[in-house]
């Protein structure tokens, strides 16, 4: 028998396979029929217009962020009077520095062990009956949940060893920060509220950052370099969505200045170095 037509298709396979190999590596995505002695060019530099300026960009927000709907807390607002709390108050922002105030007051900081779930009223149920104790964190909980129940976006903010809350204030329309902890919030030299942003950026400009009540606060400075660096939690609906501890950091995007700074960060951890996308129109 002849070895002609093995031969034949041996050919014919390395034939498609050079042909194959050409195309996927011509920079044309075709087979090349250049002449073997036409001169190389170098290709031209990739030109991408800007058809907008710059300076009219809006960067559209990567995160997205959850809350609790008025419903799902309306036993909490009702079984703590809340509406009581806030009665008389001339605009949002006292509205929510009474309902700090209010939280402030129901038990001295303490230790959560066991530590209690995101739930105010759990929260609230289990320090009373003196079953666990709460710190910053709980504080935290209770007043992005009261705050929640009168349907005012409230989220909680990861600062470097401490725990504070932004709420978006319907009559201010940005994001203020509140510190539950301390019962207090920061404004500028203006009287201004702040952000945990803006604190961040003054702190690093050495512009002031004023407390509108220091007095339980026992070192000032020290205590502003805890925005050194913070982190927005993502997801701040844990009546409707609950969500196991462990996963918390998975909910986090942390607000870093280069590559360098995210990669100090452990892998997996969202940041972003775009304001936009912390803090959306």
């Amino acid at each position: 028998m002849s070895r002609w037509p093995g031969a034949l298709v041996l050919v014919g396979l390395c034939g498609v396979g050079a042909a194959a190999l050409a195309y996927f590596t011509s920079p044309s995505g075709l087979i090349s029929h250049r002449a073997p002695d036409a001169v190389a060019r170098p290709a031209a530099p990739i030109r991408v217009p800007m058809f907008v300026d710059p300076a009219l960009v809006r960067r559209t927000p990567r995160f997205r962020f959850t809350f609790d709907p008025p419903e799902a807390l309306a036993e909490l607002r009702a079984e703590e009077h809340l509406d009581r709390v806030v009665a008389g108050q001339p605009g949002d922002l006292e509205r929510a520095v009474a309902l700090m105030k209010w939280v402030r007051g129901q038990w001295e900081p303490g230790i959560p062990s066991p530590y209690p779930p995101i739930n105010a009223r759990v929260i609230l149920a289990d320090i009373r009956r003196k079953f666990t104790g709460g710190f910053c964190a709980q504080y935290n909980y209770v007043l992005a949940q009261g705050l929640q129940s009168f349907g005012i976006p409230a989220r909680y903010v990861s600062v470097k060893d401490h725990e504070v809350i932004e709420a978006r204030l319907p009559d201010l329309g940005r994001w203020i920060c509140l510190d539950p902890l301390y019962a207090t919030w920061y404004k500028d030299e203006a009287g201004r509220p702040l952000s945990v942003l803006e604190i961040h950026r003054r702190q690093r400009e050495g512009k002031p950052v004023l407390l509108a009540d220091a007095h339980r606060v026992p070192d000032l400075a020290a205590h502003l370099q805890s925005f050194a660096w913070f982190a927005v939690w993502l997801k701040n609906d844990h009546m409707t969505a609950p969500l196991n501890f462990a996963d918390l950091e998975r909910y986090k995007g942390y607000f870093v200045h280069d590559e360098a700074d995210a990669r100090r960060l452990p892998p997996g951890i969202l940041s972003t170095s775009e304001p936009a996308d912390l803090y959306p129109d």
